[in-house]
């Protein structure tokens, strides 16, 4: 099935990627919590809303000390619930900069940091970010060192020059241990892929990141890390409001975490190379992962879904249609027959029928409640039969059917 939408299934290891994220800001908060003079008449306070957007940036300076982000995160958090979800923003994406014009997003935090990069992505996403995390890869580097190194199994020579930026990437193939030095040019080195290569690697780097935190041998090394991460990383994040982040950080249902990238195609415009996100796709992936709590609902839900149109691809379309609302995909099948006329959404427990008519509000069909079958757990199961109705809708909308 082709993956033509943002969102990606990730193992549980690389879901973990904002633990290993929050273990490194937390150390960096819980030090400054604990030595800030004002720790005890703040401590009380607590967000005023429910949901709590953080703005992540990792920075360098290049070699004429311009400063550009080569990450951009949206950590959306629910801090009833505990549950978060990760926006990753290439830095090649083209928006509205205030003030500035169109340009990448990497280049807003050339022009004003971390507040002008959430400014245009506000904006741009028509979301508000409450706060930001900048780390600079200087610290990165060092924090890297204060754990040990990285081991992990590189899977190819990558190799880099660039003479301008006194930059050269030379990391063989084969389980080792790297270095702060070379672990960034590991998660910063593009390769032919680009960013998509990049955001791989990074979280197979994560992955590893997670091992090496949890590890018995970090206890020894707690000091020098909180001495490097009070250095390396800055926030905006008020004093009064570290201890509930701290609170939410310990208490995430990482099980349900979910990841997502900006969803977009590579363009080239003007000779210069940008990442131009689908407006439709970027607003179905916002509404879900940062403005409400369905899209980490739906994540719960397991969906088969069966062509009964007849139509080749219908039934892969349509799983690539629901998965943008955080649905899982286990099976793709045809039906008992191709004349099916109606889409039918059948679903097996009481409980899964809010879910079964949110999905009909999506593609349209008819909800059925079934019995399901003896011994078997369909809980959280939903099967759809994509019938001709469907072939008739996208006529509607598009001109020809797909």
């Amino acid at each position: 099935m082709s993956k033509r939408y943002a969102r990606e299934k990730v193992p549980l290891k690389s879901k973990l990627f904002i633990s290993a994220l929050i273990v490194v800001i937390a150390l960096g908060l819980a030090a400054d919590m604990f030595l800030s003079t004002e720790f005890t008449v703040q401590s009380n306070s607590v967000f005023s809303n429910s949901r709590v957007n953080v703005l992540i940036t990792g920075h360098d300076e290049d070699h004429y000390g311009i400063s550009r982000a080569d990450t951009v995160i949206i950590a959306s958090i629910d801090v009833e619930d505990k549950k978060a979800g990760l926006l990753f923003v290439p830095r090649d994406t083209r928006l509205r900069i205030p003030d500035r014009g169109s340009n990448r997003i990497n280049a807003a935090y050339a022009f004003g940091g971390p507040r002008l990069v959430s400014r245009a992505l506000e904006d741009f996403l028509d979301i508000e970010i409450d706060y930001h995390v900048d780390l600079d890869f200087d610290g990165f580097v060092k924090i890297i060192d204060a754990l040990g190194g990285i081991e992990i199994e590189v899977e190819q020579h990558l190799r880099y020059r660039d003479e301008a930026a006194d930059l050269t990437i030379d990391i063989p193939p084969g389980r080792q241990t790297l270095t702060g030095e070379d672990a960034l040019k590991y998660v910063r080195y593009r390769g032919t892929h680009g960013d998509i290569g990049r955001v791989r690697r990074q979280q197979k780097f994560i992955e590893a990141l997670v091992d090496q935190v949890l590890s018995p041998q970090t206890v020894t090394r707690i000091p020098a890390l909180i001495q490097e991460t009070l250095r390396g990383i800055k926030t905006d994040v008020p004093v009064q409001d570290v201890v509930a982040f701290l609170n939410v950080a310990k208490d995430l249902d990482l099980a349900r975490l979910e990841t997502a990238k900006l969803p977009g195609r590579p363009e080239y415009i003007n000779g210069a190379s940008y990442w131009i996100a689908d407006e439709r796709e970027t607003e179905v992936l916002v509404n879900q992962l940062i403005r409400s709590k369905e899209y980490l609902t739906n994540t719960g839900v397991e969906l088969t879904i069966f062509n009964g149109n007849g139509v080749p691809g219908q039934a892969g379309s349509m799983a690539e249609r629901l998965e943008r609302y955080g649905f899982n995909v286990d099976r793709l099948a045809n039906a008992d027959h191709y004349n099916y006329q109606e889409t039918k959404i059948y679903y097996f427990s009481q409980e899964q029928q809010q879910v079964a008519e949110n999905i009909q509000q999506y593609i349209g069909g008819r909800t059925i409640q079934e019995n399901p079958p003896e011994d078997e757990d369909y809980s959280s199961r939903i099967e759809i039969i994509v019938g001709r109705d469907i072939l008739e809708n996208e006529e509607g909308e598009d001109g020809e059917a797909a």
